[in-house]
């Protein structure tokens, strides 16, 4: 995907080229007046990017493409990553290039085509994009392309259609996999077994990667729901993380998804408590507090002999021990690892379950400066919206994020389209809901094409 990525940034280029000539040639007066006319009017004016024809089409069309390009980029990933790539040739060869394609070609459509925008929400993403683009180039992770993408591509869109057809894509791209796997025709794979514990792999060849598809599925039925949260709506999210904990035995996505079962169920008995007003910095210092503890619990292991689990104090290491090795794979990278600008690929050790560490080395510094801040910006919008489910959500994910990294996965992070807001600067209230895309700035002006 590569090429589509320099396609997508050349193209976003030449929008801009294109606006500014004809803003210039629309705007009045002359000379430097001219200039400021032109710059103020599409400053704050929302309008679609190569001029203003077939406005009504464009929008319509743009939450369809959303929606298909969510669907196909799920599908694929929930079958065409299993171990039916192992079993069938065409998987990999012929239908997952196809699906691939479709979802991204989707994606950049919507942002191309049928999105609108003013020129300070545009010079945002655009230098987003273009930080999100170079770490790409560096880290080749077709998985974070996908998650910028989609996240892109989420802006003055409705979110409920778009999220329908992601769940009922995973769900199918599961169940057939799932099928497939009882009936004996694709194989288990590894990683069925811990300690003598036996972990199902329904098929995906590990059990966390299974624990993450589903996880995903969760979360993106609870951010459905989150309009009108009922009790057998949180009893299938906390079903679900019973059945995590009890199949694939994935602690992480089990452990989170009976969380957020429980902290839905605590918003509903008492939807007052999230209401005071320390709640959207409480939001915005979880992110920090998060990444503190990430980075700096590590620090206070002590290496006691030369096995990959021979640490100490005794205090820490159980912490280790309870994690899964979590804290003491950070503290080797500490040593083994350099920390690139830009991002770079990682070898295979230490593998790095925690999605903060794991953006450092993998995708830089900057890139890591950058999703704090969006983070910290998504979960104080959402408190300060009142749009406390999906602020629940959010919040989970990043708990989850802590002890794995496939948050980096938009087919276990759903909840990262709550970040579409953040990336374009735009005010809380004016970012993309439910029910509801509302534009930038009050009623949507196309500008002069």
């Amino acid at each position: 995907m590569f090429e589509f990525a320099n396609f997508l940034l050349l193209a976003l280029f030449a929008a801009a080229a294109f606006d500014a000539v004809t803003a210039l040639y629309a705007a009045p007066g002359r000379g430097l007046a001219r200039i400021r006319a032109a710059f103020a009017h599409r400053w704050t004016a929302e309008h679609f990017l190569f001029g203003g024809w077939g406005a009504a089409w464009r929008e319509k069309a743009g939450g369809w493409l959303f929606a298909v390009g969510l669907a196909a980029y799920e599908f694929t990933v929930c079958f065409c990553n299993s171990m039916a790539r192992v079993q069938w040739d065409w998987v990999q060869g012929s239908l997952a290039p196809v699906l691939d394609w479709t979802a991204f070609l989707c994606f950049g459509a919507k942002i191309l085509l049928g999105t609108r925008y003013t020129w300070r929400s545009l010079g945002v993403a655009g230098c987003l994009y273009f930080i999100g683009w170079w770490t790409y180039f560096n880290s080749q992770n077709i998985w974070w392309i996908g998650i910028i993408l989609a996240v892109l591509a989420a802006k003055g869109t409705a979110l409920k259609k778009p999220l329908r057809a992601y769940l009922g894509a995973g769900l199918c791209g599961v169940a057939l996999t799932v099928g497939l796997y009882y009936a004996g025709l694709i194989p288990a794979g590894s990683g069925s077994e811990r300690v003598g514990e036996v972990r199902g792999t329904f098929g995906y060849g590990h059990p966390n990667t299974f624990g993450g598809l589903v996880f995903g599925l969760t979360m993106a039925y609870a951010m459905l729901r989150a309009g009108k949260m009922r009790w057998r709506d949180i009893a299938v999210v906390a079903a679900s993380g019973v059945f995590l904990w009890v199949g694939p035995a994935s602690r992480s996505a089990a452990l989170c998804a009976l969380l957020l079962a429980a902290v839905l169920a605590v918003h509903k008995l008492r939807p007052r408590l999230l209401a005071g007003r320390a709640v959207p910095g409480l939001g915005a210092a979880f992110v920090a507090a998060l990444a503190a503890v990430s980075f700096v619990l590590p620090l206070f292991l002590v290496k006691t002999g030369p096995w990959n689990n021979d640490f100490g104090p005794a205090w820490i290491a159980a912490i280790d021990n309870a994690l899964t090795n979590r804290l003491s794979l950070t503290w080797s990278a500490y040593w083994l690892l350099d920390v690139k600008i830009a991002g770079q690929v990682l070898d295979a050790w230490p593998p790095l379950d925690n999605s903060f560490a794991f953006a450092l080395y993998q995708f830089g510094p900057v890139v890591l400066a950058i999703l704090l801040v969006l983070l910290a910006a998504a979960l104080w919008g959402l408190a300060k919206t009142r749009r406390y489910p999906e602020f629940l959500c959010l919040a989970v994910m990043l708990v989850y994020a802590y002890m794995e990294c496939q948050s980096f996965h938009l087919t276990t992070d759903p909840a990262a389209l709550l970040l579409c807001g953040a990336v374009y600067a735009l005010p809380p209230d004016r970012w993309p809901a439910l029910d509801a895309a509302p534009p930038e700035h009050g009623a949507a002006g196309e500008g002069t094409a």
